[in-house]
C-alpha cells in the first residue's frame, strides 16, 4: 500500500530538518525547510502517471521525488530507463525496503545533461551510424514486429547469395568473395545464420534449398544492392 511508503520516507526527511505533512493540497507527502518546499509523490511502482504527476508538482514546489517501494531488480534495463527518465526531468527517487522499512534516495531531484549519457554512450552511437550508413536497401518499416529486418548484414549475405549464384551455385569464399567484394565473405558462409549455404567440402560452399527461396523472396533487394554497387 502506498500508505506503508509514508512514515519511512517522512522520518526520512524529519531527521533532516524538515517540517513535513501529508495530503497538503493533495500532494501526498509535503515539507518545507527554510526557503526550500519538497514533494513526494507515493507510488506503488514508477510508472508514466507517477512520472507525470511528479513533473506537475514542480510547477508549484522546488524539489520533487517519487517514493516508491524497492524493486527487486535495481538494475534492470527496465528500471534503469525509468531512473534515466526521472534524472533527465529532475525528479528525484526515494525507496523504502520492504524488509528494514527504512528510506534511501537512490536519485537525486537534480537535471542531467544531456551530455553527460551522450558521453557514455559514444559505442552505441556509432553502432547506430555504422549500421544505418552500411545499409543500400532502407526497406524496413518502423513499428512492426515479427517481420525480418533488412540489416546490414542481411544485405551482405544477399550480396554473397547473389554472387554464389552468379558462379553456378557452387565455389569458394574467395571466388565469391571477388565478385561480391563483401569483406566478410568467409564468415558469413561459415557462420550460415540464415541458412543459404552448404558447406559441401574443404573450401567449397554450394546454395542451400533456404538459398534458392531466398534469391527469389529477396530478388527486388538483390536488384537495388547489385545498382548501388555499380554505382560506387
Amino acid at each position: 500500500m502506498e500508505k506503508d511508503l509514508f512514515e519511512p520516507i517522512k522520518e526520512y526527511f524529519s531527521l533532516l530538518g524538515y517540517s513535513c505533512d501529508g495530503e497538503v493540497n493533495d500532494i501526498d507527502l509535503y515539507m518545507q525547510k527554510d526557503d526550500e518546499s519538497v514533494a513526494v509523490e507515493l507510488k506503488q511502482s514508477i510508472d508514466f502517471k507517477a512520472i507525470r504527476q511528479a513533473a506537475l508538482r514542480q510547477k508549484i514546489v522546488d524539489t520533487v521525488y517519487i517514493g516508491t517501494f524497492m524493486p527487486k531488480n535495481l538494475r534492470s534495463r527496465e528500471n534503469r530507463e525509468k531512473i534515466y527518465l526521472l534524472k533527465r526531468l529532475g525528479i528525484g527517487l526515494i525507496v523504502v525496503s520492504k524488509r528494514s522499512n527504512r528510506a534511501e534516495i537512490i536519485s537525486e531531484p537534480v537535471v542531467s545533461e544531456l551530455s553527460s549519457f551522450k558521453v557514455r554512450n559514444k559505442k552505441k552511437k556509432s553502432a547506430l551510424e555504422k549500421e544505418f550508413g552500411k545499409r543500400k536497401v532502407r526497406s524496413n518499416v518502423g513499428g512492426v514486429t515479427g517481420t525480418k529486418l533488412m540489416t546490414g548484414y542481411r544485405e551482405d549475405a544477399l550480396l554473397v547469395l547473389d554472387s554464389l549464384k552468379e558462379l553456378g551455385g557452387e565455389a569458394s569464399p574467395k571466388a565469391i568473395k571477388a565478385i561480391c567484394e563483401v569483406e566478410k565473405t568467409p564468415n558469413i558462409l561459415r557462420d550460415n545464420h540464415y541458412g543459404w549455404f552448404v558447406h559441401v567440402d574443404k573450401g567449397l560452399y554450394a546454395l542451400s534449398d533456404k538459398g534458392c527461396e531466398a534469391l527469389k523472396e529477396y530478388a527486388e533487394s538483390i536488384k537495388i544492392l547489385r545498382t548501388n554497387e555499380a554505382k560506387n
